[in-house]
């Protein structure tokens, strides 16, 4: 099951749910990183990374961050604030999705700095809410 589907009734399996499309995002970040870097990703990795990344940003939020998934429930780092302020994480995720599509749009330009500068963007947008909801790793 996935943060896609109608909604797992188990809030652990919803947390894991949340973390696997999460993680979706982040090595579709990752993948468009090091094409920039030169790190061994082609293009064609860099493409698909992008369009992951604004695959999960057209997803409803209420689905991948379901009430009672909280730190305490599994391993889920989302911090209680988040669902108290849920006005606050819809104008974080409304951000997302034109971030993405620039980044896909940089993707298809082929100039590095300009990918550059739409990844760094995607990641400031995505990290000012991980900032604000989430747990910091240690």
């Amino acid at each position: 099951m996935s943060a896609q589907s109608a909604g797992a009734a188990d809030p652990a399996e919803q947390v894991k749910d949340r973390q696997q499309t999460m993680k979706k995002m982040g090595g579709g970040m990752g993948a468009v990183a090091k094409f920039v870097k030169n790190e061994g990703a082609t293009a064609e990795d860099a493409a698909k990374g992008a369009e992951a990344v604004l695959a999960v940003s057209k997803m409803d939020p209420k689905k991948i961050f379901p009430e009672g998934t909280a730190v305490g429930v599994a391993d889920s780092a989302a911090k209680p604030e988040l669902w108290k302020n849920w006005d606050e994480v819809q104008k974080y995720w409304s951000a997302v999705q034109p971030a993405a599509e620039k980044l896909n749009v940089a993707l298809k330009s082929g100039d590095r700095a300009q990918i550059a500068q739409a990844l760094g963007a995607t990641s400031k947008t995505c990290g000012s809410c991980h900032e604000d909801f989430r747990v910091k790793k240690n």
